[in-house]
């Protein structure tokens, strides 16, 4: 497993749920939707690769 590829999937999916949260706090609930959109596609993402055979 490429460990360089884990560690950047793992900070994407947090920036996307802090993004999400100060969006949602600020009443911006669409924006906050898209970037939780966007951490559970990076989720996946970080599954496959986490599963994936060496």
């Amino acid at each position: 497993m490429n460990m360089n590829l884990y560690q950047l999937l793992k900070n994407d999916i947090r920036a996307s749920i802090v993004l999400a949260r100060n969006y949602r706090l600020a009443g911006e609930r669409r924006l906050a939707a898209q970037f939780l959109n966007d951490a559970a596609e990076s989720r996946l993402e970080l599954l496959g690769v986490l599963h994936a055979p060496n």
